[in-house]
């Protein structure tokens, strides 16, 4: 596939590493609607709100579910745009750590609703599951990482550019 100015020809390659990466980072946010569409008994009004002392603040489950679930959907979109232009113009490291960031922070925000749901039904360590979703990040960052540092035919994807 080629796009062409009237004089030459370009190939834009996008690394096959930022497509997986992206793709991963998808993963906090479809656990999330998992979680929201298989818990039957799941409870209505969660905490929203936590002090030392345990929860202070109570919400409607239905609400911070929408809140919470946006910035996960709007970082893996992003991360999923981000791929095509930092396969070339960013370092393996700086790619790395974009797609890896943007899905830790984003993961981590959206996990916030289930670890509010574990709380309310008073399950041990309910934010160890965004914890989980910072090590998700971790494992994008990883990901990004096997791009080459050469970049070879075997690495990437052509795409139209």
């Amino acid at each position: 596939m080629t796009a062409t100015d009237g004089r030459r020809a370009t190939r834009l390659r996008v690394s096959r590493a930022l497509i997986a990466a992206a793709a991963l980072s998808w993963v906090p946010s479809l656990v999330v609607v998992f979680v929201r569409t298989t818990w039957t008994g799941a409870p209505t009004r969660i905490p929203v709100h936590w002090s030392g002392a345990g929860a202070d603040q109570w919400g409607s489950a239905s609400s911070l579910f929408w809140t919470l679930l946006v910035p996960g959907l709007a970082g893996a979109v992003l991360c999923s745009v981000l791929a095509v232009p930092l396969s070339s113009d960013v370092s393996r490291l700086g790619a790395a750590g974009v797609l890896g960031g943007i899905t830790a922070g984003t993961g981590a925000i959206t996990t916030v609703w289930v670890a509010a749901l574990l709380s309310a039904a008073r399950a041990p360590a309910p934010f160890l599951v965004v914890l989980g979703a910072v090590v998700w990040g971790g494992l994008v960052f990883g990901v990004c990482l096997l791009r080459g540092a050469g970049r070879s035919s075997s690495d990437t994807t052509a795409v139209d550019g």
